[in-house]
């Protein structure tokens, strides 16, 4: 719940500023005014090297969708209501689909149905494509079917964008569900050409933003397992306090069993246990080490629990079943695995590489009793 809302948090936050910068625009001085046209596409370019540099096809496509009415000029009530619910059909599509790279094959097949809608929306609104009756009113009601189907692609829209969320906190999902709030507020509550610039150039800082995430998530998020790696544990080792206790955590037989089963079965099993990793090591923090093995922090004041939390994530581990493919029997089957988990605590003065260097000790302390269990580090006696 806490990492949904925080994917949240910065995307909500440049939507607020950009709504209160828009009602004040007209107080930014002149030279600044003067050149709020033009920040439109200096972001976007921005945004287009971002994308490029961290190959992100799909930003690719929401820069060339979002730049459309600053290039097409499209002012009329109609012109922008089918720019906004393609664009947010748009996002609601790339919200689904993979990454596929910033400029190959696939982009270009986005690329070309995005400008299938826009070409549409185009023919409809010039009059070369006409129906009837879809202009008439609903009933006896002032809308029509046209108006009442294009707001209903854009609530399913939002609905969808808003599930997938909800569901899995992806940060493109949230980028995308502030970018839809914004593309409304920018489509029917900017009165002038400046609000819609600053609100505008609001879109493509939030894209930039995601990119900058994005290259963080890259940088320290370790793919397979979702977990951190090891250079975020590296800068955690930095800041630790003066008590807190490290444990190292290695799967039993792992090597024998991707010898069995296959390493892309392995990989399966490492994500299973990175899972129990995350859901049972609180108040501790899990990362990737490398490999099969993996790294706990503590740094609670209260470290009495530890041996308690370790031996109930050992616990968890070995109960855990998990489908992988046996290449012999060539059907699915369920097996699990074991873990072996040392731990050491810092006294006053312990380097954390000291402390990590016990942990690991102790794990093999905890090897050759037999593995599928702790062992604890003696503490170091201080002269």
């Amino acid at each position: 719940m806490v990492e949904r809302l925080q994917s949240l948090l910065i995307p909500f936050l440049i939507l607020l500023a950009s709504v209160y910068a828009s009602l004040y625009v007209g107080t930014l001085p002149p030279l600044w005014f003067a050149l709020l046209p033009f920040f439109p596409f200096i972001l976007s370019i921005i945004a287009l090297l971002l994308s490029w540099h961290f190959n992100k096809g799909r930003v690719l496509i929401l820069v060339c969708l979002l730049l459309i009415p600053k290039l097409h000029g499209a002012s009329d009530d109609a012109s922008m209501t089918a720019y906004l619910v393609v664009s947010c059909f748009c996002i609601a599509l790339l919200s689904f689909v993979r990454e596929r790279g910033f400029f190959n094959r696939f982009v270009i097949n986005r690329l070309l149905f995005v400008g299938m809608l826009l070409g549409w929306c185009y023919a409809v609104e010039s009059h070369w494509v006409s129906f009837g009756f879809l202009d008439q009113a609903i009933f006896h009601f002032e809308t029509t079917w046209s108006s009442f189907l294009l707001w209903l692609i854009l609530c399913f829209s939002i609905v969808l964008v808003f599930v997938g969320w909800w569901s899995t906190g992806d940060n493109f999902q949230a980028s995308g569900l502030i970018s839809i709030v914004s593309l409304i507020v920018l489509t029917h509550f900017s009165v002038s050409q400046s609000q819609f610039d600053a609100l505008l150039s609001a879109q493509f800082l939030l894209w930039i933003w995601f990119l900058l995430m994005e290259s963080h998530r890259m940088a320290y998020l370790d793919d397979l397992t979702q977990l951190p790696g090891r250079r975020a544990l590296n800068e955690k080792l930095v800041g630790l306090p003066k008590k807190y206790a490290l444990a190292m955590v290695d799967v039993d037989h792992f090597k024998k069993f991707n010898d069995t089963y296959g390493h892309d079965m392995g990989d399966i099993v490492l994500k299973n246990v990175a899972a129990q990793l995350k859901r049972f090591s609180h108040p501790g923090k899990a990362f990737r080490y490398g490999g099969e093995e993996f790294t706990i922090v503590f740094r609670h004041n209260r470290l009495e629990g530890v041996a308690d939390i370790l031996e109930d994530i050992r616990s968890h581990i070995e109960q855990a079943e998990v489908s992988v493919f046996d290449p012999k029997k060539k059907k699915e089957v369920s097996v699990t695995v074991t873990a072996s988990i040392g731990v050491a605590f810092a006294t006053q003065g312990d380097l954390p590489d000291e402390v990590l260097k016990r942990a690991d000790e102790a794990l093999y302390q905890a090897k050759r009793k037999g593995r599928n269990r702790v062992a604890q580090a003696p503490a170091l006696k201080k002269s």
